[in-house]
């Protein structure tokens, strides 16, 4: 008697393990397809400035029109919104956004410029009027009335076009060039 209630737990013990084997087989497959679904996956980032008026993101390669929009206009405004007071802390901002690559020369034309502008203790004020941005190029056409003061007073006024060529990189925006926008240096 003692051979045959040994017997029906050895096969109940085996029917018991052949189940665990089972599942273990089938939550180690889950686990596979779980860690390849999250290798395989983009990482959306949601980007949250100080003043929200659309919705802005980077997703893989993509980045949303309104971001470019949204960083061309600010940056606009750090590069011709100065006076030779600001002009230092809106450019070290403005570098802070530069590729390694652009920095050196950007930092170079935005320290001439300075020179420039405390040489003849000239202000402008950059008013943006239209902000056309390229996803795809990852490009940034700003437009808009530039306002040039000396000692104070109104010198000129002129349409200028400011172009912002930017690169994706690590989760973000960052500047590879600027083009136009800046009448005064020379």
């Amino acid at each position: 008697m003692d051979a045959q209630f040994l017997k029906q737990n050895i096969i109940k013990l085996l029917s018991q393990r052949k189940k665990l084997l089972g599942l273990t087989g089938l939550l180690l497959l889950s686990n596979m397809l779980l860690g390849f679904a999250l290798i395989s996956k983009k990482e959306r980032i949601i980007l949250v400035p100080p003043h929200i008026h659309k919705t802005l993101w980077i997703e893989g390669g993509e980045v949303s029109k309104e971001y470019l929009e949204e960083m061309g206009a600010y940056l606009s405004k750090l590069l011709l919104d100065i006076s030779p007071m600001s002009f230092p802390y809106n450019h070290e901002t403005l570098l802070k956004y530069a590729t390694p690559e652009a920095y050196g020369n950007l930092k170079q034309q935005l320290l001439k410029d300075g020179e420039h502008y405390t040489q003849l203790q000239l202000s402008t004020h950059f008013n943006p009027a239209e902000v056309i941005a390229n996803p795809q190029t990852c490009e940034v056409q700003v437009r808009g009335l530039l306002t040039s003061y000396m000692a104070g007073k109104p010198v000129k006024d002129s349409q200028e076009t400011i172009t912002f060529k930017f690169t994706q990189r690590g989760g973000g925006l960052l500047l590879e060039s600027i083009s136009g926008g800046n009448p005064h240096a020379s």
